[in-house]
């Protein structure tokens, strides 16, 4: 018990790292870890490593939100939160973005175990029919990001949908470079450095920021991130961000922000949830994490699925304490820093962690999403539309 303990808790550690540092996600973590698991096997107990990489994914879903909102630097599973998330930093409510994605995740940890009977029951079966519409479902959404744009903008958006998907299909489908490695400078380049820049050409200095909350009804957001969660978590191909863009289409208006922060939050931990769960549930694996849970529990039991459980209850716990801690600490220290100094080093740093993971091929996508983000922007157009550089992809892999 004390070796689950102690490991889970280095996965914690894990968690807060691959959370806070652009570029290093959970399954450069896993990769390292399946490298070297036979000697790992050894010396320690299997669920004990299990545990740690389930702390890590959860933990991670949490301090993710914490880059994305005060640096503008997003992963694959928080990037839409750069969106409502920096309008709050700009208005001196960093914190309470931040806060509001911990209520989704802790929120949709819950409502998903408390459901969990039912997906039981009903998701076996459910499975099979769902797989073939997803192709239709996501081609609705994208006529629908289309149509819900000021008629004045329908080109545009149509252009915006069209250049981000065919970013998509060149660095998915084509493979010009590694796809898993390809989408950090597509990403960061659409939703990071685009924002960033724009922003740096009116505002001289971030806001100071108020560690405060205002009231939020986040009911409807825990619900709405935990089904998103459970579909991305479910379905193959279909991950956070797309389920995201789903649910930004239910918060049309402005006055929805927190809202939908709340149900980022929700999303991405949901999704790291079942992803997890669907190993038992219908003996699939949906990320790098569960991919390594599977190789070392495999063939997984009830009792096993019970652990997991387990493991998720006590993380969250430390995920929503140290991301709002962390959260804390970004606030106070980012006003004191000159924004246009401050969003010039952000985007040098961006630019060469680029260069570092995916060399100059990954610097021309970057270069090249960055340039369709800020066209986006100019041209007054939801950056949502910019998420078909996924969309498009899975539906040409669903169709296929």
């Amino acid at each position: 018990m004390l070796e689950i303990i102690g490991l889970a808790l280095i996965g914690v550690a894990l968690g807060t790292v691959t959370g806070l540092v652009p570029g290093i996600h959970v399954n450069t973590v896993v990769l390292i870890i399946l490298s070297v698991l036979p000697a790992l096997l050894t010396r320690f107990p299997a669920h004990s490593i299990a545990g740690l990489i389930v702390a890590m994914a959860i933990v991670h879903s949490y301090v993710d939100y914490i880059p994305s909102i005060f640096l503008g630097a997003p992963s694959e599973d928080s990037v839409l939160s750069v969106l409502p998330g920096h309008k709050l930093l700009l208005k001196g409510r960093g914190y309470e973005a931040v806060q509001l994605t911990v209520i989704g995740g802790v929120g949709s940890t819950i409502l998903s175990l408390v459901m969990l009977g039912l997906v039981l029951a009903v998701l076996p079966t459910l499975y099979s029919r769902i797989i073939p519409l997803v192709p239709y479902l996501l081609t609705t959404v994208i006529a629908y990001m289309v149509l819900v744009q000021n008629r004045s903008r329908w080109l545009w958006a149509a252009i915006a949908v069209m250049l981000s998907g065919v970013l998509g299909i060149i660095i998915l489908e084509l493979g010009v470079i590694n796809p898993g490695k390809a989408l950090f400078p597509a990403l960061t380049g659409l939703f990071g450095i685009s924002t960033l820049y724009m922003s740096q050409r009116t505002i001289l200095k971030i806001p100071v920021q108020h560690i405060t909350s205002t009231p939020v009804e986040y009911g409807k957001g825990v619900a709405i991130g935990s089904l998103a969660g459970l579909v991305s978590g479910i379905l193959p191909s279909l991950g956070p961000s797309q389920s995201a863009t789903i649910i930004q289409s239910l918060f049309k208006s402005g006055g929805d922000e927190k809202e939908f922060l709340v149900a980022m939050g929700g999303v991405n931990t949901a999704n790291s949830l079942f992803a997890f769960l669907a190993l038992y549930l219908i003996e699939r694996s949906r990320s790098g994490a569960s991919i390594a849970v599977k190789e070392i529990l495999s063939p997984l039991s009830q009792t096993d699925m019970l652990f997991i459980i387990g493991v998720t209850l006590f993380t969250t716990f430390f995920a929503a304490a140290l991301t709002l801690k962390l959260a804390k600490t970004a606030a106070a220290h980012v006003p004191k820093i000159n924004y246009r100094k401050f969003s010039t080093a952000t985007i040098i740093f961006l630019i060469a962690l680029t260069i570092s993971l995916t060399g100059l091929k990954g610097l021309l996508i970057l270069i090249t999403a960055s340039a369709i983000g800020v066209f986006v922007q100019a041209a007054g157009v939801n950056r949502s539309t910019c998420m078909t550089v996924l969309m498009i992809p899975t539906i040409l892999y669903f169709l296929s």
